[in-house]
């Protein structure tokens, strides 16, 4: 459970800052911060810090990705990969992306895999932060300056509005 008394705008807000904080900052995959990131370890760190929860908890999977993915928070809204009328609207910021990039855990690497091989956090206005590898930093993308990443989007995860619901109750 998320241990704030701070309204969900707020954490929103924070996470948003912390994660622009983080700009730039190198990748080394299996890292998580607060010098060095891969993909997961950058948004299990900014929801470490500033919700105080593992983002993993709970998930399965070989990937980290696809821990976070899986675990027991938040509320998971797929998308069909390939299309580029998908939705962007109702996502929040502090969402938490997927996207199906070839995974280093894949069991069977084909171009077909399904799994979700990258993440990032959505900051706003189709902007999301997140760590790439072939970039070798944190980096800003945008969904309509590079339709690469809504074809590749297959999820998201909004955590924080099922969380807070849950502590009010």
């Amino acid at each position: 459970m998320i241990k704030t008394n701070i309204d969900e705008i707020e954490i929103r807000n924070k996470l948003f800052s912390l994660a622009l904080l983080q700009y730039h900052k190198p990748y080394v995959h299996n890292t998580y911060g607060p010098l060095t990131f891969d993909c997961t370890g950058l948004v299990w760190y900014l929801y470490n810090n500033i919700c105080h929860i593992n983002i993993m908890d709970g998930g399965f999977g070989m990937s980290t990705t696809t821990k976070v993915m899986t675990s027991k928070y938040g509320k998971l809204l797929l998308f069909e990969e390939n299309d580029l009328n998908k939705d962007l609207s109702i996502l929040k910021k502090g969402d938490i992306l997927f996207f199906h990039r070839q995974s280093m855990n894949d069991n069977i690497p084909t171009i077909n895999n399904r799994y979700p091989g990258h993440c990032g956090l959505y900051l706003e206005d189709y902007y999301f932060i997140h760590a790439s590898k072939t970039k070798g930093q944190v980096i800003i993308s945008n969904f309509y300056q590079n339709e690469y990443w809504q074809n590749v989007l297959v999820a998201s995860k909004d955590i924080l509005s099922l969380e807070l619901k849950r502590k009010k109750e």
